[in-house]
């Protein structure tokens, strides 16, 4: 069989800032509704005063003990679902926030607070609306444009999430987060001068950022720039040593470079970082082929499948590797599986299959 080796290599980054963000705080609005009576008043000041010395379970007890004197005192509502949501009681802040809300329709801060709780349950399309209602009240806040961005690039949403993210930074000029996760945005429609951009600013504000300088590298090497792209790797890899995604990237960007023996020392650090870490084992495996290593590739690709039995491009690779070793019984195999996986382009490569 004579074929053209092509192998398929896994790049990886962090792409946001997602948990990085300042949670929520209580929302004492003066221009809400007091309690009816000085009981619930004296028990509501009271949890107030617990938050903000870090004491959430005494807080919870003064809210409710508040709203056992004034079953309608929306700011309770409001404030112990928030402090719940400190304590990971998601389910019990939305029932409260929704009391909250019920009792209060424009209470902005409430639907802000239940969209984290429903986020941070991974419920998005819940957490969104909440988010949405309380942009609709017009809350000003720099973290609800945010986290409504955020959610929007999970959804593939490029330009809503740049759009918050752009609010987000009008109203906190200094929002690093907002910075960097606009950048990943932009990076998405291939807007990489945009990125690149972003990701300055974010890595001005916060010179120690990993995540910002593996990302830039990452942009940089989409636009082919492969030695500067290294140089932004190994400066997150100065800031973070444990950073297995950027010593993964990194190794790509010098495989592209056609430095093999550095990709191979990269991989192999990223698997000693992280030893399940799939996608360096199949990463590897491409750079021994290159070098000609071909039995040390299928053990590394190998581990790959054993890792994940439907990885169909380690399976594709191994097969490339297999073909150099002559073993094409075993190639053919291996590249019939890359295709029953998804992996069309080994269709390439099952048409030498019928010349042995």
């Amino acid at each position: 069989m004579k074929k053209s080796i092509v192998l398929w290599i896994m790049l990886l980054f962090p792409l946001l800032s997602i948990g990085q963000v300042k949670e929520p705080q209580l929302f004492d609005d003066p221009t809400l509704v007091a309690a009816k009576n000085q009981e619930a008043e004296l028990a509501y000041n009271k949890g107030i005063r617990h938050f903000n010395g870090g004491k959430f379970e005494q807080a919870v007890a003064s809210f409710k003990q508040a709203l056992k004197h004034d079953d309608k005192f929306a700011k309770a509502y409001l404030n112990l679902g928030s402090t719940q949501i400190r304590l990971e009681q998601y389910n019990e802040a939305i029932e409260n926030l929704s009391m909250a809300v019920k009792i209060d329709s424009n209470l902005a801060y409430a639907y802000y607070n239940r969209g984290r709780a429903y986020d941070l349950m991974e419920d998005l399309q819940n957490a969104h609306a909440d988010y949405s209602k309380a942009i609709e009240l017009k809350l000003k806040n720099a973290n609800l444009y945010y986290y409504r961005g955020v959610i929007d690039f999970r959804n593939n949403e490029y330009d809503g999430a740049i759009s918050d993210f752009t609010i987000a930074i009008n109203l906190n000029p200094d929002f690093t987060y907002a910075y960097h996760d606009r950048g990943s945005a932009r990076r998405k429609v291939e807007n990489y001068k945009g990125a690149i951009e972003d990701y300055n600013k974010a890595i001005q504000l916060d010179p120690q950022m990993s995540m910002a300088y593996n990302n830039l590298g990452s942009v940089k090497r989409a636009k082919g720039d492969y030695k500067e792209a290294i140089e932004e790797y190994s400066l997150a890899i100065k800031m973070d040593s444990t950073m297995h995604l950027a010593f993964n990237n990194r190794g790509f960007a010098r495989y592209q470079d056609k430095d093999f023996e550095g990709a191979v020392k990269d991989y192999k650090k990223a698997i000693e970082i992280k030893p399940d870490y799939l996608y360096a084992y199949n990463n590897l495996g491409t750079a021994l082929i290159k070098l000609h290593k071909y039995e040390e590739a299928i053990e590394n690709l190998t581990k790959a499948i054993e890792m994940d039995p439907d990885y169909g491009i380690a399976y594709m690779n191994r097969g490339n590797a297999k073909e150099m070793l002559k073993n094409f019984d075993g190639a053919c195999a291996d590249w019939s599986k890359a295709v029953e996986l998804g992996v069309e382009r080994a269709n390439d490569f099952l048409i030498y299959c019928n010349e042995k």
